[in-house]
């Protein structure tokens, strides 16, 4: 929202003041600093018996934080005709609506826990013996009134920019990663099968194998190309059919005879010959284009970053599966530019992107969001695994030499700071960890990784 749209409606929040005595607007105040943290209790009273609200809130996450919030938001809305702060209360609300949109809360739900507060500013005035109390109550309707419909304007604007960013990014995923993808994957869906077969046939006493749900095709599908193809009536039918291939799979691990397992596996061919046919479907759509990715690199750009994370952290939150992210930074990369020139840089910075792909799964996302910043964000990935690729990321950058057309050499190394997701919704949190923790590195003498969990939900 411009400085001009900003400006007209904190003239409007002005003229609801100004249409209140002096005393009523004292009188407000004092009330709401009285009653704030009963008012708050009657918010979140009633929200937190929505079905809807508790994959956004949870009881830890109310007590420790957004109780505090919530009652300075009151006290800081009454407060503005004394203070005369009327642009910075409009920004705040309009803030608020991002944040909103951001993580995805319904309005409506914000809507109802007003109404609460509405209602229980009646009760109390209905208690009281000042001449002005309908005045008071009529004032703090009207200011919340007026808040909420800020916060709306803003979380209606950034709700549809959110949107518009996931609808080209699925057209960017179906055009470009599947296509990428699509031997590589085809080799994976086999490769699991192929080794199931192989553990059978060797007559191994006891054995594990993993999910076809948990390998590298499984996955892939799951966080990426099923969102690609998002409307596809194919979709639906395969994540059936790799769950179908789980069950399978797990049924054969627990065999009495070999002869059970055998026919199990035939199963599971058969399945799986079904998945792979329509996956084949789903690849005649996709073709490559290079729009959302980083020419230099092709890595991703940070054009989809949030809409991804966005994406992961609902899908952790809803399965309850880890999710982690590493911050990387080349060190001293102006170093290399000043010294042996743009072109030498370059060089080093499609390297980095070379080896984050070798690194990670199919599943996995790799950005470079600028200059010498990149991101891995690791799916189904605790910090074990998590750690594993940052230092597999730093040891082989700083043991390799840079060599460029120009018959220059050089070796750099990076810095990485690594995240683990702690179950809050709002993503930018998960990113502002990964790059404390990346700052962190910095600090503590560059070529390190400093692990972090992300910060606690105070």
């Amino acid at each position: 929202m411009n400085t001009e749209s900003i400006a007209t409606l904190a003239a409007q929040w002005k003229s609801v003041c100004q249409s209140f005595s002096t005393t009523d607007l004292n009188d407000t105040f004092q009330f709401i600093q009285a009653h704030s943290q009963t008012l708050v209790y009657e918010f979140y009273k009633n929200i937190m018996q929505e079905k809807e609200a508790s994959y956004f809130l949870s009881d830890d996450m109310v007590q420790n934080r957004l109780k505090t919030t919530l009652n300075q938001w009151l006290i800081d809305c009454f407060n503005v005709p004394l203070q005369q702060n009327f642009i910075e209360i409009v920004e705040k609300q309009l803030m608020v609506g991002k944040v909103h949109a951001r993580i995805g809360i319904p309005s409506w739900l914000i809507m109802r826990g007003i109404g609460e507060i509405e209602k229980k500013v009646f009760l109390l005035q209905a208690e009281q013996v000042q001449e002005n109390s309908l005045l008071i109550a009529a004032y703090i309707v009207q200011i919340l009134g007026f808040a909420s419909e800020i916060m709306c304007r803003s979380y209606e604007v950034n709700l549809e920019k959110n949107n518009d960013i996931k609808h080209t990014y699925r057209l960017f995923s179906a055009m470009q990663d599947v296509a990428s993808q699509k031997d590589k994957q085809r080799s994976s869906l086999l490769d699991w099968e192929n080794d199931l077969m192989f553990k059978v046939f060797s007559n191994e006493p006891k054995f594990t194998h993993p999910l076809l749900s948990k390998s590298e095709f499984g996955l892939w599908f799951i966080h990426k190309a099923a969102y690609a193809f998002t409307g596809s009536e194919q979709v639906s039918v395969i994540i059936d059919r790799i769950h179908q291939s789980d069950l399978l799979s797990q049924q054969v691990l627990n065999a009495a005879a070999r002869e059970q397992a055998i026919q199990l596996i035939q199963h599971i061919r058969e399945n799986n010959r079904e998945i792979q046919h329509l996956v084949d479907q789903l690849f005649q759509v996709a073709d490559y284009i290079d729009s959302g990715s980083d020419s230099l690199t092709q890595l991703l750009n940070r054009r989809y970053l949030h809409t991804i994370v966005s994406r992961e952290i609902n899908f952790s939150r809803k399965n309850n599966t880890p999710l982690s992210l590493l911050a990387i930074d080349a060190d001293y990369f102006k170093r290399i530019n000043d010294k042996f020139g743009h072109a030498a840089g370059d060089s080093a910075l499609k390297f980095i992107g070379e080896v984050l792909l070798d690194s990670i799964k199919g599943s996995d996302y790799a950005f470079r969001v600028g200059g010498e910043e990149f991101l891995l964000l690791l799916v189904d990935s605790d910090l074990v695994r998590a750690q594993e690729i940052a230092e597999k990321v730093r040891s082989r950058i700083q043991e390799t030499t840079i060599r460029t057309s120009m018959g220059i050499s050089f070796n750099f190394t990076v810095s990485i700071g690594c995240a683990l997701y702690d179950g809050h919704p709002d993503y930018q949190r998960f990113l502002d960890a990964a790059d404390a923790a990346l700052y962190a590195a910095k600090n503590n003498g560059r070529n390190c990784i400093q692990v972090t969990k992300q910060a606690a939900k105070a």
